[in-house]
């Protein structure tokens, strides 16, 4: 269970310019292999482009105590994975708030250590673990009622401790949420005569954390009301400066009046159009610059970094000062483009807020999911008397564990949980992209945030806030839209050495133009041009042409505001946050992100698991055998203990020969037997110890002593490992074999013996998934290799791959040997001619006997690339090593827990169409991350030289700096719009 902490905002008390060098050698030297990690979450607020993410990435990742760093431009925040007792939660904000930015704790979550080795079970289940949770306690006078209170909730079954504060009137209780919840409490409480409510109940767990997903889509509204609001506040100053030095300085004549009267002298030689002039750019740049003067500020001195902010400063400023100084030093008379400044910042402040509102619709898919949890929820009390049901409205956020709520039609389902009353139809179309309703009936489960469409029904809630469903996959599209594909950290390591790159340009630039200038070779065209483009004169002949010093000084502007790294910042993360957000809406989530989606792309092979995944995996007994060398009793004992060992497994073969035998042998049922232990084998099937009746032994052969045996229900090949014989005919199970059926063996091992017998055997049948030859083939038809990796036997999985046109078959694999499987598949290579693959090859691939034993095909491509690229799409329950092992792990399931955390990918459909609709996704979102790099780089590239005045000699005119301002807003802007245009997907029609 999350250990979740109280205080949210930072302190800037004693941990305040905190370094890692600070610590002690005893805690610096403490292994991290056996402390608990920790996963904080966290805001972080005044980042505006790659530079910031790449400097607070490499900062806090070379400190002591952290693991790992991720942080999100788009959603503004951070993920760290540290060790609390080296680096604190404190420690973190304070560390990041050193470098300039606002930093705020949203969640903080303890993981398993390390030490434990079992990397699945990281987080722990929610409601297991104490939590603690805050209220609100008004009526209490002394410390008598905080005596009582403390008295009274330590008593409660399920509460940990309570700590009652009277000066601040508030109780911190610490218990675990599956006995008693922050509802119950409250009511304890209540009860007691005081006044009490949960503070910040809108958290996902009562802890006065907020949600971050929600803070996430909190904190980009906040970003576009406020950039909007820097935008018309840059208008006060933009459109006075447009009349005067625009309308009045350049566009009226000499005769108007109000020409005149601005052109007049009032102050030595200085007229009252540059003093207002003058006026109105020093006003924007102190209000307007200063915004962009505190981050360059935080940029260079507290991140140690340069970013975007570094070039609007330099650039305004050089704006600013040269006017001044070519004024002054003319006495009014010299070129002046204070507008330059002015115009610039607003120009950038437009872009901002047009970047705000295009982020905010790259991350709708985020936003969608969230509004998809209802914020109240009907609950269900207890009859009273005689009388109805009495129906209650609590926050959605107040669910707790076991409570009974109802749903009436057209209300979202509140929580996760299982229907007790009712029957309906669920709109599930939000998660799994499903247009049709789901009939949901009394013990159907139903899933938070889906919507009721027919009747009212009556659920009782089986998952709540953080360990629902919505929950997670919230956490898990929130987790793949910040994680980063090999490009984009190419494109932060160049974006973190453009702007030094930048500035050095934009200064040999102004030199070489001074150079140029004094030498004598620039044109008088040239300075005729960049009149009237970002500059004018006072009082001087208009036919006098620019000092050579301006000309180069505008030139230099032009290459500092035109520059933009921000296009390579956004290139990668807008089109892998409006592609997860795809992907999610049509039941994919893709937990990877862009490293998984970038995988996905490319991908050269395709295995394919049998069980579940190619069919149905709803097995149903269609034929079995019983031994006629025992009596009719004997069999009915041995089905009786077959149907409760296999009731303890979720398999599917295991739940079809229970339904077998429950519904074919009834007799079974009331067969007296004793089970005495159990344990289930990946691979093999289910063991057990059973009783065996003294008469049944002596029929068996047994000494009479002997009457505890080895129960086997599994595999045959497991049967024959120990050594038992095989009573089932022969020609029966070839018959099955050639049939494609699957058969589970039931065998008896004496212990003291070890002598067994195989007594029975269940043929079972898998009905092949409808979609599943289409798919297969329209994956062939995209050069796709496909596979087929069963542990079945290799009749039965031949005869499903002759169904499906899949040629390549490896069977009898065991779930620990599918990983090697994968394994070898990806270092077969890809190419077009074909060897053979010798047995001395497959041992230097590390491909054991028992696979060239089923390799159908014994031909593989002549590597052109000697690694191959390996999809594996399995159930995500015995397939988890070779998930892991696949470049691209695709876990087909129904949005359980257990399927969201084996692998990167998650189908959510029971359709393996979404798995075409995924790769498609995945390419078309890579083929736009490269055309938005080539049009970030090919724009700088471009730009730049054309910036600096390379077109001068060809064309007389270059770019004054307002129109480079102008073009480096398009830049950012066309990436954003090139993404967005992702949303125009739409899944083909199979």
């Amino acid at each position: 269970m999350p250990t979740l902490q109280r205080d949210s905002h930072c302190s800037n008390g004693s941990t305040a310019g905190h370094t890692p060098s600070q610590h002690t050698g005893d805690i610096a030297s403490i292994s991290e292999a056996v402390l608990p990690e920790t996963e904080t979450i966290l805001s972080v607020l005044g980042m505006t482009c790659a530079s910031c993410v790449n400097g607070i990435e490499q900062y806090l990742g070379s400190m002591d105590g952290i693991s790992s760093i991720k942080v999100d431009l788009m959603t503004a925040q951070a993920t760290v994975h540290h060790y609390k007792p080296i680096m604190t939660t404190e420690q973190l904000c304070t560390s990041i708030e050193g470098m300039g930015f606002d930093a705020q704790v949203l969640a903080s979550r303890t993981l398993a250590s390390k030490a434990t080795g079992d990397e699945s079970h990281a987080g722990v289940i929610e409601g297991d673990q104490p939590a603690d949770s805050w209220f609100s306690v008004e009526g209490m006078t002394c410390g008598s009622c905080v005596a009582t209170l403390t008295s009274l909730l330590t008593e409660l079954p399920g509460v940990v401790s309570a700590d009652v504060q009277l000066l601040t009137a508030q109780a911190m209780v610490r218990h675990i949420p599956r006995e008693i919840g922050v509802r119950e409490i409250t009511n304890v409480i209540s009860d007691a005569g005081f006044t009490a409510a949960p503070l910040d109940t809108g958290a996902d767990d009562g802890t006065g954390m907020p949600d971050p997903s929600a803070v996430a889509l909190e904190n980009l509204k906040k970003h576009r009301r406020q950039a909007a609001k820097r935008f018309f506040w840059s208008l006060a100053f933009a459109i006075p400066m447009l009349v005067f030095s625009m309308i009045i300085d350049m566009a009226l004549p000499d005769s108007n009046r109000v020409a005149q009267a601005f052109q007049r002298t009032v102050f030595q030689q200085y007229s009252v159009s540059v003093i207002v002039i003058f006026f109105l750019a020093t006003a924007a740049q102190i209000s307007l610059g200063m915004y962009f003067y505190k981050h360059a500020f935080k940029s260079l001195v507290r991140a140690k970094t340069a970013n975007m902010d570094v070039l609007i400063a330099l650039g305004t400023t050089a704006a600013y000062v040269g006017s001044i100084i070519s004024v002054t030093l003319q006495r009014g008379a010299g070129e002046q483009f204070f507008e330059t400044a002015v115009f610039l910042m607003t120009f950038i402040l437009l872009g901002r807020w047009l970047e705000a509102i295009a982020k905010g619709r790259t991350i709708s898919a985020v936003e969608a999911l969230v509004k998809m949890q209802p914020d109240d929820a009907l609950l269900v009390s207890p009859a009273k008397l005689g009388k109805g049901d009495e129906l209650t409205t609590i926050s959605a956020r107040q669910i707790q564990l076991g409570d009974q709520l109802q749903v009436n039609s057209g209300m979202r389902v509140p929580s996760d949980g299982i229907v007790v009353r009712g029957q309906t139809e669920i709109d599930e179309s939000l998660l799994t992209g499903e247009s049709v309703p789901v009939v949901k009936q009394v013990g159907s489960t139903v899933t938070g945030g889906t919507l009721n469409i027919s009747h009212t029904i009556h659920m009782r809630a089986t998952a709540v806030n953080e360990a629902s469903t919505l929950s997670r996959i919230v956490r898990l599209v929130r987790e793949a839209q910040s994680s980063k594909p090999r490009l984009q950290e190419i494109a932060d390591r160049v974006a973190s050495r453009f702007v030094p790159f930048v500035v050095l340009a934009a200064v040999i630039v102004f030199i070489a133009w001074i150079a140029a200038g004094a030498a004598g070779h620039i044109n008088s065209k040239w300075l005729a041009s960049k009149q009237g483009m970002g500059s004018h004169s006072d009082g001087m002949d208009e036919q006098k042409p620019m000092a050579y010093g301006i000309f180069a000084l505008l030139n230099a502007i032009s290459v500092l505001v035109i520059a933009c790294p921000c296009a390579l910042g956004l290139a990668a993360p807008t089109a892998i946050m409006v592609g997860t957000g795809l992907a999610a809406r049509f039941g994919i989530l893709v937990k990877g992100g862009g490293a998984t989606m970038e995988a996905a792309s490319r991908i050269d092979v395709v295995a394919f698991d049998k069980t579940g995944t190619l069919t149905i995996g709803k097995p149903v007994v269609t034929d079995s055998y019983q031994t006629e060398s025992m009596p009719h009793e004997f069999n009915t004992w041995l089905n009786a203990c077959v149907y409760e060992l296999e009731s303890q497994s979720s398999h599917p073969l295991a739940t079809a020969v229970c339904t077998y035998i429950r519904e074919n042998r009834p007799d079974a049922a009331s067969a007296p037997h004793e089970l005495l232990e159990h344990t289930e084998l990946p691979g093999r099937g289910m063991h057990g110890t059973v009783q065996v009746p003294i008469e049944y032994a002596q029929a068996l052969g047994w000494p009479a002593a002997a009457t505890r045996a080895r129960l086997l229900v599994g595999k045959d090949s497991w049967a024959k490992e120990e050594g038992c014989r095989m009573e089932v005919p022969t020609e029966t199970r070839i018959q099955w074999a050639d049939s494609g059926l699957t058969s589970v063996t039931v065998a008896l091992v004496q212990e003291l013996t070890d002598i067994g017998r195989a007594l029975s055997s269940f043929a079972l049948a898998d009905q092949v998934r409808p979609e599943a030859r289409d798919v297969v083939a329209k994956l062939r038809k995209r050069g796709i290799d496909v596979w087929m990796i069963s542990g079945d036997h290799p009749a039965a999985a031949n005869a499903i791959a002759q169904q499906l046109g899949i040629d390549n078959v490896m069977a009898g694999v065991l779930p620990e040997q599918k990983s090697e499987t994968v394994r070898m598949l990806q270092q077969r290579g890809v190419g077009q001619e074909a060897d053979d693959v010798t047995k001395s090859e497959a041992n230097e691939m590390g491909v054991s006997g028992w696979m060239l034993k089923w390799l159908r095909v014994t031909r593989r491509p002549r590597a052109k690339r000697p690694f191959a690229r390996v999809a594996m799409v399995g159930d995500g329950v015995n397939d988890a090593p070779a998930l892991a092992q696949a470049d691209v792990g695709i876990s087909v399931g129904s949005g359980t827990a257990a399927a969201m955390e084996t692998a990167p990918v998650l189908l959510m459909r029971s359709s393996l169409y979404s798995l075409l609709t995924f790769l498609d996704i995945s390419r078309m979102v890579f083929r736009r991350i490269k055309l938005n790099f080539i049009w970030a780089s090919m724009y700088n590239v471009i730009c730049i030289p054309i910036a600096a005045g390379i077109l001068y000699p060809a064309a007389n005119r270059g770019l004054p700096p307002v129109i480079a301002g102008l073009l480096m807003i398009a830049s950012s802007l066309t990436v954003m719009v090139s993404s967005l245009s992702l949303k125009l997907f739409r899944e083909p029609k199979h």
